[in-house]
């Protein structure tokens, strides 16, 4: 925080203190104090977070202080050469696209990973369908998850999912645990539909946000978030995702 405030203004989101910043009480007031950046410390559930609640697409940087950070641009003890990198202009900004989605009148917010539909009972398996240009296809599944290309390191890749470019504009579409053998899609950024024939719990971003659902739920292009990164890396995601020993 200190090498921050020598060199830039600085404001805090509460629980969040440091002397001589002035306080907000939330991310979401971050849209009216014309900030140039907003810089994300922890890791990538935090950042997930972070641009959850924007309501402007302000360039977010995030700087990992957990795990593996897949989302993050910066360990921390890079930062003294990111805010150098900063002043001097050299730095560019990463656009990711995000799902948008709405079932009945109730909006959803924004996905920057996925949308996951899970079954909500266990007694029978469900039959998820999915609509995509007009064609419809559905299968008995526990679940159906619609990803971006930043999902693809998440939900999407432990179910099996491909990994694919973070810069792709596509969709991934991917049945969970279904009773016959369905691989993944990748398609093209388009209106998708996706509805079952019993009742489901929908999750956005790994966080569960309804429950017992059932009507279909409608996907399509939401606003992008923009990542503030120092250095094109593309296979970024992929290299954090996997062990220190497993790529050379």
């Amino acid at each position: 925080m200190e090498v921050l405030s020598r060199n830039f203004s600085l404001q805090v989101v509460n629980p969040a203190q440091y002397k001589g910043a002035s306080s907000l009480n939330s991310v979401e007031e971050i849209s009216a104090q014309n900030a140039d950046l907003v810089v994300s410390l922890g890791g990538d559930g935090t950042l997930l977070a972070v641009v959850r609640k924007l309501k402007e697409t302000i360039p977010v940087l995030g700087i990992n202080l957990g795990g593996r950070g897949i989302l993050n641009e910066l360990e921390l003890q890079d930062l003294p050469v990111g805010v150098q990198k900063l002043k001097e202009g050299d730095y560019y900004i990463e656009a990711r696209i995000r799902l948008g989605g709405r079932i009945g009148r109730t909006h959803l917010p924004y996905a920057l990973n996925e949308y996951y539909l899970a079954r909500a009972g266990y007694f029978e398996t469900p039959v998820f369908y999915i609509n995509y240009t007009g064609q419809t296809i559905g299968s008995r599944m526990d679940g159906l998850m619609i990803s971006t290309p930043t999902g693809s390191t998440g939900y999407s890749y432990s179910n099996g999912g491909p990994v694919i470019a973070e810069s792709i504009e596509a969709y991934i579409l991917s049945p969970v645990l279904p009773l016959y053998r369905i691989p993944s899609l990748v398609v093209p950024v388009s209106e998708v539909r996706a509805y079952s024939n019993k009742p489901y719990n929908l999750f956005v971003d790994g966080k569960k946000e309804l429950q017992d659902q059932t009507e279909e739920l409608i996907i399509g292009r939401a606003p992008p978030v923009f990542f503030l990164r120092f250095t094109p890396r593309p296979f970024k995601q992929l290299k954090k995702l996997l062990s220190e020993n497993a790529l050379t």
